[in-house]
């Protein structure tokens, strides 16, 4: 049997704790030569993660070493799908894979292997509720009441499912933290996304709305604790909670200066956050928003940051990734921050890179889709027809774009061709909900609709769906604007 040793060495955490070696070994059988990919991301930004590539092949046996300081989660990807195994320090854990029907023949050998076999039924049992845009969809047309009841209902199923689980004593005590630490705030973290997200969707609120004081009285804020950010439910509510409880101490008030919502926000983060939660919310809002704000506020921000050597492995991708901004004065960068171009960058059927500001001069309709959502495949007859009700005298001065978020390009390639898109200019950008297309457009749920004009500027951040009788007479009224 061949042997492949790859190792990827991560000397020390985010935490400063040093790190002990944990091994995952693969053995690999029916796997033909497909792409097989292990990630380890200690920082939780999507940034500076270890990662491990090679092309599968049947009888190879391979050896991935990661530095965990006291637990971490790898991700498996194989074949466009994900597992994740948890890891403590020093573990080693083997895991035989067969291609021919894999997410069913998983097998694991080894430490925390029991673990590791209930993570995977867990998380195939409870997909569905750990999934941010299925999620968003549900949450979309319910009222608050039901959304909670919903909420509460999925929860105790989680927390049946695994007080259930045979030899469940026997389990890591971190694990057992970990999954717990799941299901309590995925509760709270969708609970909490409720009003941020209406909000979102509605440009035409100018105030988020309040949850009745009856849902929330039950949040304990004395289980926010440091030990949860392994949970990537815990990271997510930390937003939200941050989010909603500053916009009630500020009478639930829209922000429409992005400065003033980073400072606040951290003002309000550093006063109610642990200290490692507190730095990792200060990370990840530098990492989404530096670009965002005034080049003070960010400095301001940083500095919070970095104050403390804990944070330096946090501190530093912040200066890799926002070193422009922390460097430019407020006069320099306040009309870039003025400016709404739409501007970014994506991939187009040939593997070309396609920014949009080189389709300034046409009017863009501009749809963001993935093959998982039902609403958006049922608006696609209606952008058929849509295009082809374009007068021909306006048809060249106008781009209808279908941008997809799916996870993987195979899975957008084989969704255009399926419900054929071809006669719109098809894009993809990578990363699903962490995609630059979801960040720059703040995509909180699909289908979602845009329209950008001549210019470059976006002139509707919600614009009407293509089924809407309105939306051609609309698009024509701009085609006619000189």
């Amino acid at each position: 049997m061949k042997k492949i040793l790859i190792v990827l060495i991560l000397l020390c955490c985010s935490i400063g704790i040093w790190a002990q070696q944990s091994v995952v070994s693969l053995d690999l059988i029916n796997t033909g030569k497909d792409t097989l990919t292990l990630t380890y991301d200690p920082l939780f930004l999507g940034a500076k993660a270890q990662k491990g590539f090679f092309v599968a092949a049947s009888g190879i046996s391979d050896a991935f070493q990661f530095g965990i300081a006291e637990e971490g989660i790898v991700d498996v990807s194989f074949r466009g799908k994900t597992f994740h195994i948890y890891l403590e320090r020093g573990n080693q854990i083997k895991i035989k894979i067969d291609g021919k029907n894999w997410t069913k023949a998983l097998q694991m050998e080894g430490s925390l292997s029991a673990e590791n076999m209930f993570l995977q039924q867990f998380n195939e049992k409870f997909a569905d509720s750990f999934n941010t845009a299925k999620v968003f969809e549900q949450m979309k047309d319910i009222p608050i009441d039901s959304w909670e009841m919903a909420l509460f209902d999925a929860k105790k199923a989680q927390s049946d499912f695994y007080k259930k689980t045979p030899n469940l004593e026997k389990f890591s005590p971190k694990f057992k933290q970990y999954i717990e630490n799941q299901i309590r705030w995925n509760y709270w973290n969708y609970l909490l996304a409720y009003p941020i997200v209406k909000g979102n969707t509605n440009t035409a609120l100018t105030k988020v709305m309040a949850l009745p004081n009856t849902l929330i009285t039950d949040l304990d804020t004395k289980k926010l604790q440091d030990e949860a950010l392994l949970s990537d439910s815990y990271r997510s509510f930390l937003s939200y909670y941050v989010t909603y409880f500053n916009s009630k101490a500020h009478d639930y008030e829209k922000y429409k200066d992005q400065s003033k919502s980073m400072t606040d926000k951290h003002n309000f983060a550093r006063e109610h956050l642990p200290l490692l939660s507190y730095q990792y919310y200060l990370a990840y809002l530098l990492y989404n928003n530096c670009d965002k704000v005034l080049p003070s506020v960010a400095r301001s921000t940083f500095a919070a940051l970095s104050v403390s050597s804990t944070a330096d492995a946090w501190s530093k991708i912040i200066k890799e990734k926002c070193g422009a901004v922390l460097g430019s004065k407020d006069v320099e960068i306040s009309k870039v921050l003025e400016a709404k171009d739409g501007s970014f960058r994506a991939v187009n059927l040939k593997g070309d890179s396609i920014s949009l500001s080189s389709l300034k001069g046409k009017i863009l309709y501009i749809d963001f889709w993935a093959t998982w959502c039902k609403p958006c495949i049922e608006e696609f007859p209606y952008s058929k027809k849509l295009m082809q009700a374009i007068p021909n005298k306006f048809k060249k001065d106008i781009e209808f774009l279908y941008i997809s978020v799916d996870e993987t390009e195979g899975l957008w390639k084989r969704g255009v061709e399926k419900h054929g898109l071809q006669d719109g200019l098809n894009l993809f950008s990578q990363g699903g909900w962490f995609s630059d297309a979801a960040k720059r457009f703040k995509l909180q749920a699909i289908p979602r609709y845009l329209i950008i004009n001549k210019k470059g500027e976006i002139l509707y951040e919600n614009a009407k769906r293509p089924s809407d009788p309105r939306t051609l007479g609309e698009l024509i009224q701009l085609l006619e604007e000189k």
